[in-house]
């Protein structure tokens, strides 16, 4: 667990330290995700043909770089109330970066790739463990101080535990920086 929280401190202190530049932006989220590319190939529904879902929150903290001004690192810690399988709560930690290719004042459509770390208190037979590791890719669209975003995130343990299946969710969100 130490070595987990190492991992993920030094990413997260490189973006919240002082970069030259424009200010960074925070913001919130709301998101409803579900299952999505798993081995059973049904949408919504994880191994065994059982439903998953889950409603999310997200507090954004998105720092432009200085070079590179199309190019943003955030954090961005979430919690979310599982509905099904089971009612359960799940709550993490992403870093990450989004590229905005088409505007450097970080508007329009942006790509997202990140990585994290996420406890659930459901007990998933894929899983073998409630500490999870997950990686993440997306795109979404930045108007003003709005934006949606389509993320398809890989839920896994990392081969901590056994079995070592994994879980894919994909999660819409709608969301404001302030």
């Amino acid at each position: 667990m130490n070595r987990l929280i190492r991992l993920l401190l030094f990413p997260t202190i490189c973006v919240l330290l002082p970069l030259s530049g424009r200010a960074a932006d925070e913001g919130l989220s709301i998101g409803y995700g579900l299952a999505a590319l798993d081995y059973d190939k049904h949408i919504g529904r994880i191994e065994g043909g059982r439903c998953y879902d889950f409603l999310q929150l997200t507090f954004l903290y998105e720092r432009p770089l200085q070079d590179y001004k199309s190019l943003a690192l955030f954090v961005e810690p979430f919690a979310s109330y599982v509905s099904r399988p089971a009612t359960g709560l799940d709550g993490g930690l992403y870093v990450g970066a989004k590229l905005y290719p088409l505007n450097e004042e970080r508007r329009g459509l942006f790509i997202i790739g990140g990585t994290g770390t996420a406890y659930t208190t459901i007990k998933f037979k894929e899983q073998g463990t409630h500490q999870l590791f997950t990686l993440e890719g997306g795109i979404g669209y930045r108007y003003e101080r709005y934006f949606v975003e389509d993320v398809l995130r890989h839920y896994s343990n990392g081969g901590t535990a056994s079995p070592n299946r994994s879980i894919q969710a994909n999660i819409l969100s709608v969301g404001f920086y302030f």
